[in-house]
């Protein structure tokens, strides 16, 4: 009897094996399984097929159904009332989940599916399902002629535990036992009783048609044309972009709080609700002026949950009156249980978190947090743990890779990423960033005169680009848009990003914004400076505070006096000599940038700076000693001028009440290589702040001022023709705003608006009633003409009331430049057809237009070399002129770059809808996983993948180009175009190769060095301390073992927080101990005991499938 046990054992029979040998000597075959799993076809598809003439029927005892992505059976009770025609199409539904499993995704399955629709066809395969569920196996084989009288019996049979899988046929353990003796006729019996009650599915002429159709249209092996995959893809994409949300549904709200409804708003909300669900956060990045605080607002309202907003300090309102800044959208979305807070305070916001009960964090002027590696992005990194994430901001694509990982990381799990193929985020963007800094190098010093530089520049060039020197720039800039592209690909899934382009040329959109004010090219106008203010100008820029000028920076830079650079550097004194060097070029240019914008503000800051100076000077000479704070200078550039100066100020008052000794350098002058040099050049810098206040009042440039008088000239002028058109005045600096706030006040009495950084309760309220069009009609008023601001207000406030924009100072960033536009070009509110830029240049008196213009180029390109990467208007390939420099500052800053991908997209959908709508209907009918070939000029196979509710692009090609590259919608979309009567080719020989190959893909990232080596410092110091720190209590214990998994796999810390741990080399000394436990225990408690619990619930791997694959064929590859 044993010989009769079929258990799938390697070393004896298996159930493949024996079906394979009885169908060979069979001429009817009767099958009872719980279901036809497609999986076991290809198992007996070969023997079946070497009998024409035989015959199967086909019983199935059970539905099945998807279940998180895997196929399972199931009994469905019983439904007296229920039809044929009902359990017919019920079981199409559980034809199409086995059908469509991912399992069936294989070359055997799309070769052999034609035979199993043949055996229907031919009548030689019936299929009924069984009147009441049923689990049993029963295989029944009905000898031919030949066998049956050899053998002396009519048929045999097996029975046991085995589906008709490939599992059960042969991958895994089963009892079947196979009867030769006896039974036969009793099962037999029992096969044709059930059969007779059982529902037919092939039997009934128009239910085999409609069965055979589903299997060749609505499958993965459906058969489609490759402008119906074009069609599909598209589709696809736009699917998973508007997926519904049945919460979102404003009218009602905007309708009330007066606020005019657009698609493109509610879009976004419906778009940002999906990313939240999905990712957990998402970035809006419209530009300056389409509303992403209202859009902030409306997703908040939809969500219905507790949250709180950081933002600007002049952005929050008034949190009484609630009709300004933050405070008011709270108020008029009735989000009444949200709070503000100042980003100034974030700190405080983070130590006092705990037992806060929100679920959001809205983060305004997102960019601000864009480096990790200081303690604000730290505090905002513990506040945003365990939160639904939305950021703002209009700039998000202006930052290198790693400012753009930082934004990421508030709300995504690095080394878990939901919106790339593969989990580790954190790999992707170290390789981005690594790139990224090589590709700076190549583009500062690849014609450095510096031969060190210029051959570094030349290494990277031909590891990265090309072998072959010299350096051709274009190609360099080709690689940085492929970085750019692949950075844009990468966050896509998590990204709004519309510009006015967008709104003009989409076909729903554009309805509803109508015009759009028309911005004028900027105008030009010149100020005059006489033959000594004139020499003096030129001085200032190019002698006292260019690059290697009179101005040594000295106490901005003490390493390099202290050490002797010629030595080699380890990682930290690099780090150290890079960052001073850094605050003194970032200091030189500030001086020259001040100078540019008035002569008042420039007085300012080099009383200031001698102030600085001589405590400096007066500290040294008492105790020998110099301290430089690391935190200031890693916060640096975040801060306005007037902050840096009076922060040095402290520090070198020594007033400044620092948080942590660990961030304080104090350095020892008396030991210093270049003492002297060092006391001797802040001696020279002094003399020279001096020299300066005594040319600065000998000219009288401040109280005669040539600049401010041009200016008050000409807004008369502007007033005098057109009274009503409000103008705003923005200046980079307070203490210009300062300046120019007592001649104007002079001039146009109280129809001037100051704002100088700081808004008030009272000025948020004159802003909003006289500058902002959208303002309560009822409590507008209309008492100023002029606002004088700095750029605090560039960023979040309405000004459309005003129709010019006046650029005191030479607008270098074209950025800003935008934000200040933003501030009056509104959508929604149009209150002039036409807006105006005015930029204001230095020339020389008694010069006509043409030579003024030449002057103002030249003093503005001597302005340019002095700043250097301050000033970014060239592209690398350019050969810099004083004109050239003119006109880029002079162009139009609402040239805003090219139409977005999903504009585009949405376009030729709606078109396709409306000439192919028969296409449309077929597509949205089809599984994943479908495939077609075209022609095509070279071979590559093309995969549209999707992750959760996010599409990835893969393409390879063959030989030399077989290369899984991902590539972003439109490089797919322009590979797959292609006229609706293309020819459908046969899939290639090398199709299932290459296709399995690109879903096995799984790309591998090197980290950089100085994440490697920080991450790894901070995990030796922890392995460290648990061999030994013996008295570990069991919190701490957990608690460091819990950072390691973290360091490991997740990569959720900030770069701030891995440097508490990691910053200092962990010795058994009790001061090092003590100073590492004091980190843990802060980390503890901000983080939380057991904060990584949480994220590996949340951090599920997401399912992959293969939406579709289309072969471009080159027709040199043989077909299937």
């Amino acid at each position: 009897m044993s010989n009769n046990f079929i258990t799938n054992n390697k070393q004896q029979k298996t159930l493949k094996g024996r079906l394979n040998t009885l169908i060979s000597i069979s001429d009817e075959l009767k099958f009872l399984v719980g279901y036809f799993y497609f999986s076991g076809w290809s198992d007996i598809y070969l023997s079946l097929q070497k009998n024409p003439q035989q015959k199967l029927k086909l019983l199935v005892g059970l539905q099945v159904c998807n279940y998180l992505g895997n196929i399972i059976e199931y009994a469905e009770k019983d439904e007296e009332d229920s039809s044929r025609d009902e359990e017919f199409q019920k079981y199409l539904v559980s034809l199409g989940f086995a059908l469509n499993n991912e399992e069936m995704d294989t070359e055997e399955f799309y070769n052999q599916v034609g035979f199993f629709v043949q055996m229907i066809e031919e009548n030689r395969l019936e299929i009924r399902k069984t009147e009441n569920p049923n689990h049993a196996k029963l295989y029944l084989f009905h000898l031919n002629e030949d066998q049956a009288e050899k053998q002396g019996m009519p048929g045999q049979f097996i029975t046991g535990s085995s589906n008709l899988t490939r599992s059960g046929l042969h991958n895994q353990e089963e009892f079947n036992v196979e009867i030769k003796d006896y039974g036969y006729a009793d099962a037999v019996q029992y096969f044709d009783e059930l059969w007779e009650r059982a529902t037919p599915i092939t039997e009934h002429l128009d239910n085999r048609k409609i069965l055979i159709d589903f299997i060749k249209n609505k499958t993965q092996v459906a058969t489609i044309t490759p402008f119906e995959a074009y069609c599909l893809v598209i589709k696809t994409y736009l699917d998973l972009q508007n997926q519904e949300n049945e919460e979102v549904d404003l009218d009602t709200l905007l309708e009330k709080i007066d606020l005019k409804k657009f698609s493109y708003q509610s879009d976004a909300v419906n778009q940002a609700i999906q990313m939240i669900k999905e990712h957990n956060g998402c970035i809006i990045a419209d530009v300056v002026g389409l509303g992403k605080s209202v859009i902030a607002s409306m997703i908040a309202r939809q969500m219905n949950k507790r949250g709180i907003i950081i933002c600007p300090p002049g952005l929050i309102g008034d949190p009484e009156k609630k009709d300004s800044g933050w405070w008011e959208y709270l108020e008029k979305f009735g989000l009444h249980n949200w709070q503000v807070y100042s980003r100034g305070i974030i700190d405080r916001i983070a130590d006092n978190i705990e037992g806060r009960d929100f679920e959001v964090v809205i983060v305004d002027e997102a960019h601000y947090f864009r480096n990790q590696d200081t303690s604000d992005y730290e505090a905002l990194s513990m506040i945003c743990r365990g939160k639904k994430v939305i950021l703002l901001s209009a700039t998000p694509f202006n930052n290198s890779p790693a400012d753009i990982f930082s934004l990421l990381k508030l709300f995504i799990v690095p080394g878990k990423s939901t919106i790339s193929l593969e989990d580790n985020l954190a790999g992707k963007f170290s390789r981005l960033n690594y790139e990224y800094k090589q590709l700076s190098v190549i583009f500062k010093n690849w014609n450095s005169s510096d031969d060190k530089k210029r051959k570094q520049a030349e290494s990277y060039y031909t590891t990265m680009i090309d072998e072959n020197l010299p350096i051709d720039i274009k190609k360099v800039k080709a690689q940085t848009k492929r970085l750019s592209n692949d950075i844009k690909r990468i966050i896509s899934p998590v990204v709004i990003r519309r510009n006015r382009l967008d709104l003009k040329q989409d076909y729903i959109y554009a309805k509803e914004v109508g015009d759009l004010s028309e911005v004028k090219d900027p105008e030009e106008v010149f100020y005059y400076l006489d033959k000594e203010q004139d020499e003096f100008y030129d001085s200032i820029i190019s002698k006292y505070f260019a690059e290697n000028g009179v101005f040594t920076g000295a106490i901005y830079q003490p390493f390099s006096y202290e050490k002797i650079l010629s030595d080699k550097l380890d990682e930290f004194g690099n780090r150290q000599y890079n960052q001073q060097k850094n605050l003194y070029d970032f200091m030189r240019r500030i001086l020259v940038k001040r100078f540019e914008s008035s002569f008042g503000s420039f007085e300012k800051s080099i009383e200031r700076f001698l102030q600085v100076h001589l405590l400096v000077k007066d500290f040294v000479d008492k105790t020998g000693k110099f301290i430089l704070d690391r935190s200031f200078i890693d916060r640096i550039k975040d801060f306005e001028l007037e902050e840096i100066e009076a922060n040095l100020e402290k520090y070198a008052a020594g007033d400044l009440k620092r948080k942590t000794p660990k961030n304080t350098e104090v350095y020892n002058v008396d030991t210093f290589h270049r003492r002297q040099e060092f006391l001797d050049d802040i001696d020279s810098d002094i003399q020279l702040f001096k020299d300066i206040q005594k040319r600065l009042k000998d000219l009288r440039l401040v109280e005669n001022d040539p600049k401010q008088e041009e200016i008050i000239r000409k807004i008369k002028h502007l007033l005098a023709n057109e009274p009503n058109r409000k103008i705003i005045l923005f200046s980079e600096y307070v203490d210009t705003i300062h300046h120019l706030e007592k001649r104007f006040k002079s001039e146009f009495k109280n129809e001037v608006l100051v704002c100088d950084g700081k808004v008030s309760k009272d000025l948020a309220r004159h802003l909003n009633s006289d500058f902002n069009a959208q303002y309560n009609r009822g409590l507008k008023t209309n008492h100023f003409k002029i606002l004088l601001t700095s750029d605090k207000l560039s960023e979040g406030f309405n000004l459309n009331r005003a129709g010019v924009i006046i650029n005191y100072d030479i607008p270098w960033n074209p950025t800003r430049v935008i934000q200040r536009v933003g501030r009056i070009n509104r959508i929604g509110s149009k209150v002039y057809d036409e807006l105006f830029i005015l930029n204001f240049f230095p020339s020389l008196k008694g010069a006509d237009i043409v030579k003024s213009r030449e002057i103002a180029q030249q003093k503005m390109f001597l302005i340019h070399n002095a700043l250097g990467e301050d000033a970014k208007i060239f592209d690398e390939d350019e050969e810099p002129t004083p004109a050239s420099l003119g006109s880029r500052i002079n162009s139009n800053p609402q040239e805003e770059g090219e139409v977005n991908t999903i504009t585009k997209i949405r376009n030729l959908y709606a078109d396709l809808q409306n000439k192919h709508p028969e296409i449309i209907k077929k597509i949205s009918e089809l599984p994943p996983r479908v495939k077609t070939a075209k022609s095509y000029s070279e071979y590559e196979l093309n995969v549209l993948r999707r992750k959760g509710l996010s599409l990835f692009a893969q393409t390879v090609g063959k030989n030399e180009n077989k290369i899984i590259r991902e590539i972003d919608f439109e490089e797919l979309l322009q590979k797959i175009e292609c006229k609706i009567n293309e020819p459908t080719l046969k899939l290639s020989s090398i199709f299932w190769g290459l296709y399995e190959e690109v879903k096995e893909f799984k790309p591998k990232y090197k980290m950089g060095r100085t994440e490697i080596s920080l991450e790894q410092k901070a995990e030796i110091n922890l392995k460290k301390s648990l061999k030994i720190l013996k008295n570990l209590n069991y919190e701490n214990l957990n608690f460091i073992q819990m950072l390691i998994k973290d360091l490991r796999y997740y990569h959720t810390l900030s770069i701030g927080s891995i440097r508490r741990i990691g910053g200092q080399e962990l010795s058994d000394d009790k001061h090092s101990i003590r100073s590492f436990l004091e980190e843990i225990t802060y980390l503890k408690k901000q983080l939380g005991e057991n904060y990584l619990d949480d994220i590996e619930l949340k951090s599920k791997g997401k399912s992959k499938e293969v939406i579709i694959a289309i072969e471009n064929n080159d027709e040199k590859e043989l077909f299937n």
